[in-house]
C-alpha cells in the first residue's frame, strides 16, 4: 500500500508503467539493501578463505591486483547503478538485459545467473562447515560439511520467508560481523600485531619465479573472487523504498565500503603474517589462522570464527532472496516452468512463497549430490562465479546495444557523457576478468586435461544450452526503454 507517501506513490507508479502490479512490500531503505549487497560480497570471510591461495601464488605482493580489480568493478557497478535507476525491478539482471535488447537476450541472462546463484549458494553454505568444526572441535568430515551445509540453507531459507523485513535484519548482522572482522584484521593487527614491514608488499619471496606476470594475473582471483554481490541490491529493488535514488546508492556503497573492506584486512593480515616465507613456499597451510593467532591467541580466534559464521550465513540469506526474486521476475513474464507458483506473492508476507523453496530446494540438490559425489557438485560450485561474470558481461553487452540504437539513461542516477566511455571500460574488464578466471591454470603437472578445462566446459555447455532454450522464445523489444 502506497498511502499518502510521494515516494512509494512514485515507485508504484513507476512498476506500472513497466507493466507490473505492486506486490511487494516496501519496507527496506538504503542500510537494508545496501547489506544484502555488502554480505553477498562477505568481503572477510571471502579474504580468509582465499588468503593462502594468493601468497603460494604471488607472495604479498599480491596485494596490488586488489584495487585494479576494485577500480574495474567499482565502474561496472556505476554503470548497473545508471541501469537500475531507470529499471528498479525485482530481477535485477534479467531486466535490465531484457529492457535493453528483448525476451531472448533476457532470458538468457537470466537463465545464466539463476545456476550461478545457486551454486554461489550451495558454495557458501558449505564454507559454514570449516568454522563450525574449528570452534566445536569437530572432524570436518565431508558427511559433516554436508549436513552443516543443508542446515544452513534450510534456515536462509526459514529467514527469508518469514517477511522481508527479518531479511534485512539478518543481512544487517552480516554487515556488523563483518565490520567485528574489519577492525580486528583490518585495523587492530595493522596498528598493533604488525611484524612484516612495509616493504614485504613488493616482494614475492620466490613466487611464480619467471613466471611473475602470469602468477600476478592468477592471484588476482582473489579479488575476481571476492568484489561482486553489488548487483544484489536491484534484485529486491521492488521491495526497497525510493528504489530508483537508493539502489544505486546502496550498489555504490556496496562496491567502497566492501571493497574498501577487504583491503585493510588483506593489509592487516599480510603485514601479520608471523612466518612469511613458510606462508609462501606453504609450509604454513593456513596464513590467515596463523596471523589470528599470533595476534589475538586462540580464544580471539575462535570469536573471530564465530564471526566467520554469521558473514557466510548472512551472505546464504543474501543470495536464497536474490534467486527467489530472479524467479518471480522470470515468473511473472511467463519464461520459466511453473511461471504461476513462481510469480505468486503472499499478500500476508510480501513474498513470493514458491519461488523461495524453489531457490532453497536447487542448492540442497547440489548439496547432497556432493555428498556422494564431490566432483559433481566442486564443478556447480567452482561454475558459480564464471556464471556471475558472465552475466554481468550479458548486462554491459545489452548496454552497448541499446546505446548504439540511441538508448539514454532517464533515471534519477545517470553518468552523463561519461557513460558511453565507462560502459566500455567496463564492459572490457568484465571480459578480461571472464577470460582470467576461466584460463586453464593446472594444480599439478600430472593433472588431466578435462579435469583443467571444466570450468570453461561448464560454462560453455550451460551457456549453449541457455541459447537453444531462448530460441524457442519469441523476440519482443520492449517499448518502455
Amino acid at each position: 500500500m502506497s498511502g499518502n507517501d510521494p515516494a512509494l506513490q512514485s515507485d508504484d507508479s513507476s512498476l506500472e508503467q513497466f507493466g507490473y502490479k505492486p506486490e511487494f512490500h516496501r519496507v527496506l531503505g538504503f542500510f537494508a539493501d545496501f547489506s544484502v549487497g555488502y554480505s553477498y560480497m562477505s568481503p572477510l570471510a571471502g579474504f580468509y578463505a582465499l588468503f593462502a591461495y594468493a601468497l603460494t601464488t604471488a607472495g604479498p605482493a599480491f596485494f596490488w591486483t586488489m584495487p585494479l580489480v576494485l577500480l574495474g568493478h567499482t565502474i561496472n557497478a556505476l554503470i548497473f547503478a545508471e541501469i537500475s535507476s531507470q529499471y528498479p525491478i525485482a530481477g535485477g539482471v534479467y531486466q535490465w538485459a531484457r529492457r535493453l535488447v528483448g525476451d531472448r537476450w533476457g532470458f538468457l541472462t537470466g537463465w545464466m545467473y539463476f545456476l550461478a546463484l545457486v551454486g554461489v549458494a550451495a558454495g557458501l553454505a558449505a564454507g559454514v562447515a570449516p568454522y563450525l568444526a574449528a570452534l566445536t572441535g569437530m572432524e570436518a568430515t565431508n558427511t559433516f560439511d554436508t549436513c552443516v551445509a543443508l542446515v544452513i540453507i534450510i534456515l536462509s531459507a526459514s529467514l527469508n520467508l518469514i517477511g522481508t523485513k527479518v531479511l534485512g535484519k539478518m543481512t544487517e548482522l552480516g554487515v556488523w560481523a563483518g565490520l567485528i572482522g574489519l577492525g580486528v584484521c583490518g585495523v587492530y593487527m595493522l596498528l598493533f600485531a604488525r611484524i612484516q614491514p612495509f616493504h614485504v608488499l613488493f616482494e614475492d619471496f620466490g613466487a611464480g619465479a619467471g613466471h611473475s606476470t602470469g602468477a600476478m594475473f592468477a592471484a588476482s582471483l582473489l579479488g575476481i573472487w571476492i568484489f561482486f554481490g553489488h548487483e544484489a541490491c536491484g534484485d529486491l529493488a521492488e521491495e526497497v523504498h525510493d528504489a530508483s535514488r537508493e539502489v544505486p546508492r546502496a550498489m555504490l556503497t556496496t562496491m567502497l565500503a566492501g571493497g574498501g573492506s577487504a583491503l585493510l584486512i588483506a593489509l592487516g593480515m599480510i603485514l601479520a603474517v608471523p612466518d612469511m616465507v613458510g606462508a609462501v613456499s606453504g609450509a604454513v597451510a593456513n596464513p590467515a589462522d596463523a596471523a589470528l593467532r599470533n595476534a589475538i591467541g586462540p580464544v580471539g580466534a575462535t570469536a573471530m570464527f564465530g564471526c566467520l559464521m554469521l558473514v557466510a550465513f548472512s551472505a546464504a540469506i543474501s543470495v536464497i532472496a536474490s534467486t527467489s526474486r530472479l524467479l518471480f521476475s522470470m515468473g511473472r513474464d511467463g519464461m520459466i516452468p511453473f511461471s504461476a507458483a513462481m510469480s505468486q506473492v503472499n499478500p500476508r508476507t510480501g513474498l513470493p512463497t514458491a519461488a523461495v523453496l524453489a531457490a532453497t530446494v536447487l542448492p540442497c540438490i547440489v548439496l547432497l549430490i556432493g555428498g556422494f559425489a564431490p566432483h559433481i557438485a566442486e564443478a556447480v560450485i567452482n561454475f558459480a562465479t564464471a556464471g556471475i561474470y558472465t552475466t554481468f558481461t550479458m548486462v554491459l553487452l545489452a548496454a552497448v546495444f541499446a546505446r548504439l540504437r540511441g538508448w539514454k539513461p532517464s533515471g534519477p542516477f545517470h553518468l552523463g557523457r561519461l557513460g558511453w566511455l565507462l560502459t566500455l571500460v567496463a564492459l572490457a574488464f568484465e571480459i578480461g576478468a571472464l577470460i582470467n578466471l576461466v584460463w586453464p591454470r593446472p594444480s599439478s603437472p600430472d593433472q588431466s586435461i578435462v579435469s583443467v578445462m571444466l570450468i570453461p566446459l561448464v560454462l560453455i555447455a550451460v551457456f549453449c544450452v541457455g541459447v537453444v532454450l531462448a530460441a524457442r522464445r519469441s523476440v519482443t523489444v520492449d517499448e518502455s526503454r
